[in-house]
């Protein structure tokens, strides 16, 4: 199994396409493949591709998402269009750019791009004149949208118009056009329906905002099964479809998290209170569900390929699948990772800064005041940020100032509601007095942080608010449980002294919460940033990983926490700890506290030994210590 990571949605394409380029160089004969996009929109791209670069045709079997098909952006602009003249008297030259530049609606009803030209090119205005409309597109069917003060009935009557003119074209070529002439089918068939409802006066006073918002409930939850069988080598499915065949090589894209398994709807028919009395967990059967498929898949392979982006944007995650990590750990697979780039980048040359004696004395003085996890985080994100920070002591402005303030407020008033009662178990009598103070203890600091001028002073106040709340409702709920919970310190400074190669070296941090529930010991770090994880698992490979890679820097400042508090006391060696981050979390439609707990090696453990730790995690930590301090070792600048 081979595990691919890219940046770019085009790099799939490209790696899909070297596949099948060595399979056909191959002297063998052409392989059975099998192709799953996990994400449709790029069903077509891939088709479309592996036809014009190899001459090859393709069987697909796939049921294919409405909101994936093109056709689809055509009718919301349209959309956008009408509510927006609708709202306003005027009409926005920008709504206007985006109906007379849809590929669909330029091939289809503007036959000469002189319009476009005169409405568009030669007009920088902010609105667009009705008479400018009138001069010239008066014999142009795109003329009806200009219509001011539409009724439901006259929209729809547009609506299904315009399906027949553009199903009319497509027609021409029916099996290039066969995607689109099915959505336009199922898309006529649903504002017949409407029409229909508004002939008995049951969508009577409905806007277009009312019919846009049901098309995009249609369009995001509908779908349609297309079959086509013209190759007996090359196939297309969807990740769930059955299929009794074998593949000598099979081929997922976007293997991302939040796509495979795919991210949790909102809605459900059983009502929450029924799935919790019957222990329904909706995403907890999901990923079971897609698990035992991708199982099957790898069951029905000789060697498979799982493509994945690696680089977050504004719809993914930028996380391969937490399914890699599963057959990592409870199924010992061997597993290739590499990175693809189908773009040559010029290779920048690093930036080094080797260690002078400025530099060995700056390191001595950082060893004798202390290393915090923030360093070593630091170091691992950027070596230039921390020589810049650390050795020169410069300041630069931090760009996420405003969420470093939140949390630092955030911490303080923790620390001041939860202080008192270092040393006991919280009641419900405790809880109970928390939530009267939270407000006046959030404005306490707010005054002392001299915010009260800032118009951002509100924001700040109904955030930290809202996350004080939700933290004290997850204690609540706890102990209500039946739980008990002993508070033995809060923002808690600590440090210790370690030897590596002879040298002492200070190690110090600040947990923010060390409580004991049940008996067990738990170290706990407060994050306000909403969490995509419910919990993290280290298995043996990634040990060395926690502590030079930045993606596990959460991970590792705990880690760096649970040695601390184990040399703080020679009675800590002697008891076991849970380590533990809590974290604002989606759920369902509210985001709420809950704890995402470290669970240990294959066995999934939640708590760690001392023993344990020694042997498995403080010498990848002295070894990251050693190299930051070693005078030999210079500072190389990370290219991503």
């Amino acid at each position: 199994m081979s595990v691919i990571g890219v940046s770019k949605e085009i790099e799939q394409i490209k790696i899909v396409e070297n596949i099948i380029k060595k399979t056909i160089n191959n002297k063998n004969p052409f392989k059975k493949i099998l192709i799953i996009p996990s994400d449709h929109s790029l069903l077509i791209p891939l088709i479309y591709s592996i036809r014009n670069v190899f001459n090859i045709q393709s069987s697909i079997h796939i049921h294919f998402p409405l909101k994936d098909i093109p056709l689809h952006y055509t009718f919301q602009v349209i959309f956008e269009f009408l509510i927006q003249q609708n709202k306003f008297n005027k009409i926005e030259t920008k709504y206007v750019k985006k109906i007379f530049l849809d590929r669909y609606i330029q091939n289809i009803f503007i036959k000469n791009n002189f319009i476009i030209k005169k409405l568009l090119h030669n007009n920088n205005s902010y609105f667009i004149s009705k008479q400018l409309i009138e001069k010239y597109l008066m014999n142009n069917y795109l003329h009806v949208l200009f219509i001011k003060s539409l009724n439901i009935k006259k929209i729809l009557k547009i609506l299904i118009s315009f399906i027949r003119k553009i199903k009319n074209f497509l027609y021409k070529d029916i099996t290039k056009h066969y995607i689109e002439l099915q959505f336009l089918y199922k898309l006529e068939l649903l504002f017949f329906r409407l029409k229909i409802l508004d002939r008995k006066k049951i969508i009577s006073s409905f806007i277009v905002n009312d019919l846009f918002h049901i098309y995009n409930d249609f369009v995001k939850m509908e779908s349609m099964e297309y079959r086509n069988k013209k190759s007996p080598k090359l196939f297309f499915t969807s990740f769930t479809k059955n299929f009794i065949e074998k593949f000598d090589i099979t081929i997922i894209t976007s293997f991302n998290e939040n796509v495979i398994p795919p991210k949790k709807k909102n809605y459900s028919l059983i009502p929450y209170d029924i799935q919790k009395k019957l222990r329904i967990h909706d995403d907890l059967m999901r990923e079971k569900y897609y698990f035992s498929h991708f199982i099957r898949i790898y069951q029905s392979s000789k060697k498979i390929f799982l493509i994945f982006k690696n680089q977050p944007d504004e719809i993914n995650s930028g996380e391969m699948s937490s399914f890699i990590h599963q057959l990592k750990i409870g199924y010992k697979i061997s597993i290739k990772n590499k990175n693809f780039s189908c773009f040559p980048n010029k290779k920048k040359k690093p930036i080094f800064i080797e260690k002078t004696k400025y530099f060995i004395n700056q390191l001595n003085d950082l060893r004798i005041q202390g290393i915090s996890p923030s360093s070593i985080i630091l170091y691992n994100k950027n070596p230039i940020l921390f020589y810049s920070k650390k050795i020169l002591n410069l300041k630069n402005k931090e760009s996420n100032l405003c969420q470093l303030k939140i949390g630092e407020m955030t911490h303080k008033v923790l620390q001041l509601i939860y202080s008192p009662i270092k040393g006991n178990y919280i009641t419900n009598t405790y809880i109970h007095h928390m939530k009267k103070i939270v407000k006046p203890t959030i404005k306490k600091i707010l005054s002392e942080q001299k915010l009260e001028k800032i118009k951002n002073n509100r924001l700040y106040y109904f955030l930290i608010k809202n996350y004080i709340e939700h933290f004290i409702l997850w204690d609540e709920q706890v102990i209500q449980k039946g739980n008990k919970i002993l508070i033995k310190n809060v923002e808690h400074k600590i440090s210790n002294i370690i030897h590596i190669q002879s040298k002492k070296i200070h190690l110090h941090g600040i947990i923010d919460r060390i409580d004991e529930i049940n008996g067990v010991n738990r170290i706990i770090d407060y994050k306000i940033g909403l969490s995509k994880k419910k919990d993290i698992n280290i298995s043996f490979q990634q040990r060395k990983d926690i502590f030079t890679n930045p993606i596990y820097s959460n991970t590792m400042q705990l880690l760096i926490y649970v040695y601390l508090w184990f040399n703080s006391h020679i009675n800590n060696q002697k008891s076991i700890s849970k380590i533990e981050i809590i974290s604002p979390i989606k759920y369902r439609n509210n985001v709420i506290i809950k704890p995402i707990p470290i669970n240990f090696f294959c066995e999934k453990k939640t708590f760690i030994t001392y023993k344990e730790y020694k042997t498995n995690f403080f010498p990848f930590l002295s070894n990251r210590i050693n190299e930051i301090l070693n005078p030999k070792i210079p500072i190389i600048e990370k290219i991503y």
